[in-house]
């Protein structure tokens, strides 16, 4: 996934950043509502724009994504 997951995850805007990482925490979508200061709705929306963009399908997925992303990118800047 490398390379092509960080790219990826660049294609989210910072909020949907910020909820991708919620997810990976194991952050339910009412404590990420509760967190960010938006509706449980909201949350939702965005995820839908997150699995999308990001191709996956589902919390699991998601956040295999996220972890890899962050796991290259420490890689890469300790390179």
């Amino acid at each position: 996934m490398g390379k092509v997951a960080n790219m990826m995850m660049n294609t989210l805007t910072p909020r949907e950043q910020q909820v991708a990482d919620a997810v990976a925490r194991g952050l339910t979508n009412r404590q990420i509502a509760r967190e960010f200061g938006i509706s449980p709705e909201t949350v939702k929306r965005h995820l839908a724009t997150i699995y999308d963009k990001l191709c996956v399908s589902g919390r699991v997925p998601l956040a295999i994504h996220v972890v890899t992303s962050r796991h290259d990118q420490k890689v890469a800047v300790a390179s």
